[in-house]
């Protein structure tokens, strides 16, 4: 073999061996970037499941406020209630991190006693990732991966559904109770008005009416429906139709929206609708707690929330304006257990339908909330 053969023999396997070297440190650096690749993407993968229980759970535990301590309970149990999990749905959340606030700014407290006013819950949740090729890198086997969610009861003021068709009266325009007592009684459809009754005058409002109203409602708001309403009104709003009005009442159906301000007077409709007594017994019925006739035995005891009504609080000023002041959650009267008839049987045409004030309505939940100044709150997440 010549000189010149030779050399380039020697060239040839030099650059194969070039070749191979620069191959090996090549597949190692893509099997390393590969690998990374796998921790970095199950990182963000634990970090969406983490997000996901972080806004589920505070959305439930949010929806349990009712501004005491049996609803902070309520709310921690319905995060560690909380089905979500990581580790593609095969790992439980540990220890999640649960606090409350009065305002989403903070501070956060776990505990709050008294309770009153906090409307916000912040869920902490941090999953410990496994690392399996990052440890070729640097010395470390487990990422903590964190994530957190703020929930809140944020006051609304219009509803385009989602009303029962009654009306509560009062003539405090200061919300959210609007002057009215959570346990009191009050007329969410007033007995018949009759104006040739001895005495019946502005001054004197239980004179006008054929059976007492409700023992709730003030004299004010009393005098403002003799003086307002008379004979025209009782407090019902919507369609007139009892197919229509059993739909209002079973399935919460709104014909028209209403909001703060609205003068829901065009829409109010004449005249006690008996028929409805009906109606409120089948939806009460439906509920599994038709024994406690007060607003803390019901609450404290397993209840669907079917017994609880939301309507419009409403300020009659003169006989043609009728101002939407507020919401109010209202609790039906029973007397079951079981099968409830209570409206049907205490009740007739004359007679008051009276229900008790539960607090401000909280959509969603089955119990009342705490937020806003309009009786009325959507949770919602706020971070």
């Amino acid at each position: 073999m010549s000189s010149t053969s030779m050399t380039q023999d020697r060239r040839n396997r030099g650059e194969r061996g070039f070749v191979l070297i620069t191959m090996a440190i090549a597949s190692v650096a893509i099997i390393l970037v590969l690998g990374l690749a796998v921790d970095i993407g199950r990182i963000f993968i634990t970090k969406n499941e983490t997000q996901a229980y972080c806004d589920a759970a505070a959305l439930a535990a949010t929806l349990k406020l009712d501004g005491t301590t049996t609803g902070i309970t309520k709310a921690q149990t319905a995060v560690a209630a909380s089905t979500n999990s990581w580790n593609f749905s095969t790992v439980r959340i540990v220890a999640p991190a649960v606090t409350f606030s009065t305002s989403v700014a903070g501070p956060w407290v776990s505990s709050p006693s008294p309770a009153t006013g906090y409307i916000f819950t912040r869920v902490i949740a941090t999953a410990p990732q496994q690392l399996y090729f990052m440890p070729i890198i640097v010395p470390q086997f487990t990422q903590n991966v964190a994530s957190a969610a703020t929930a809140g009861q944020i006051a609304i003021t219009s509803f385009p559904r989602g009303l029962a068709p009654y009306t509560a009266v009062s003539t405090n325009t200061v919300g959210p109770s609007f002057g009215l007592t959570i346990g009191d009684s009050y007329d969410i459809q007033w007995p018949q008005f009759n104006a040739t009754r001895a005495g019946c005058a502005p001054a004197t409002p239980d004179k006008c009416f054929n059976s007492p109203p409700c023992t709730g409602d003030s004299s004010a708001s009393r005098t403002a429906v003799v003086t307002n309403w008379g004979a025209s009104n009782s407090g019902y709003w919507g369609g007139n139709s009892n197919s229509i009005i059993e739909q209002e009442i079973l399935d919460v159906i709104q014909l028209q929206a209403v909001e703060i301000g609205t003068n829901i007077f065009p829409i109010l409709t004449n005249g006690t609708k008996a028929s409805e007594a009906g109606y409120l017994d089948q939806r009460a019925s439906q509920d599994i707690n038709t024994s406690d006739n007060t607003v803390a035995g019901y609450l404290g005891s397993p209840h669907n929330g079917r017994r609880l009504l939301a309507m419009p609080i409403v300020d009659p000023v003169d006989p043609a304006q009728t101002n939407v002041i507020g919401y109010g959650l209202f609790l039906l009267l029973a007397n079951g257990p079981g099968a409830t008839n209570y409206y049907t049987h205490t009740t007739n045409g004359n007679d008051p339908f009276c229900a008790l004030y539960a607090g401000s309505y909280n959509i969603g939940s089955n119990s009342p909330g705490t937020a806003g100044t309009t009786g009325a709150s959507r949770v919602k997440l706020v971070q």
